[in-house]
């Protein structure tokens, strides 16, 4: 359900879609018609709230515009553009019946934006307006899913996809890092920042620290990031050898989510958990504490030392 992010490394992700009121634990939920007919109609979604649902519907389902309704409504605040989502969800295709994601696989809910280009259109649509706690029953024709398919899902194009979905929480990130600034020590590498932006990420040019860096550059006063956080972030990134950046989700105009304890860079879990939402924090990963490959598409090999700026926007 997630679009690819450039720097895929930096997370575990779901491959697709993929605290506030919640809904009655252990409510039962179905939706009111059989399987039959036409439309978001035809498909029944049973089970409780606390566990995953049972989909039923006649194949192949097939529709032609996004459709959604909730099966169990929830207590808490009303979705909108631009909030992080904490969802529990499951995705199934009408053509054949077969599920092809799902957030109980991994035991842990997901955490998303609502905002284009970050999620399919189909979830986007579905989703806004309906509040936290509710179960959600989504049909999404492929002009608003997968339009070309997905082989690694096994979506062909013109499927159409059946989402049910537990709204757990939501809130509404930051844009960028905001609080009280710190003065680093001398040594270390330099942020360039434009309109409160880092647009640029100096490495000196000297031997490279051996053991994992935490500097704050700003501390914010927001919730202290645990490991269990999925937190919601901006970075800029350069390799310490040849001094170039490598990746930026500033220049993307698009943050990520990272979920902590499934991260494979060691240096970020240890780096952000006990920081707090609004800061900023220069990172230095020796080798051991980096990616431990060379990155694809980038100059960053597995023995590189690699320097990141990282803005913490929220956390789950």
């Amino acid at each position: 359900m997630r679009r690819r992010q450039a720097l895929a490394l930096l997370i575990v992700p779901l491959m697709f879609v993929a605290a506030a009121c919640g809904g009655e634990s252990g409510k039962k939920t179905e939706t009111e018609k059989k399987p039959g007919g036409t439309g978001i109609e035809a498909v029944t979604v049973k089970g409780e709230t606390s566990a995953k649902p049972t989909v039923e519907f006649a194949k192949p389902f097939k529709v032609a515009e996004t459709a959604a309704k909730a099966v169990s409504e929830g207590k808490g605040e009303t979705l909108a553009k631009g909030q992080q989502v904490i969802v529990d969800y499951v995705g199934i295709n009408g053509r054949d019946g077969k599920e092809f994601d799902s957030s109980w696989k991994g035991g842990k809910p997901a955490t998303f934006k609502l905002a284009d280009g970050a999620l399919i259109a189909g979830f986007i649509k579905g989703l806004v307006g309906q509040k936290v706690g509710s179960r959600v029953l989504i049909t999404i024709p492929s002009k608003d899913g997968y339009a070309e398919g997905n082989q690694q899902a096994g979506i062909n194009k013109g499927d159409s996809l059946i989402f049910v979905v537990d709204v757990k929480s939501a809130y509404k990130p930051l844009t960028k890092a905001e609080g009280t600034a710190v003065t680093p020590p001398a040594g270390l590498p330099t942020v360039t920042v434009k309109d409160g932006t880092p647009t640029a990420l100096t490495v000196p040019k000297k031997a490279a620290p051996t053991k994992l860096v935490v500097q704050d550059l700003l501390i914010g006063k927001g919730a202290k990031v645990t490991a269990e956080n999925t937190v919601n972030f901006h970075y800029i990134a350069a390799n310490w050898r040849t001094g170039k950046k490598f990746d930026s989700s500033w220049d993307r105009k698009q943050a990520l989510d990272l979920q902590l304890s499934q991260t494979q860079v060691k240096g970020l879990t240890t780096g952000l958990v006990g920081k707090t939402v609004g800061s900023r924090v220069l990172l230095i990963m020796p080798p051991d504490q980096g990616f431990g490959q060379d990155l694809q598409g980038t100059d960053v090999k597995k023995t590189d030392t690699v320097a990141f700026v990282i803005d913490i926007l929220g956390a789950s």
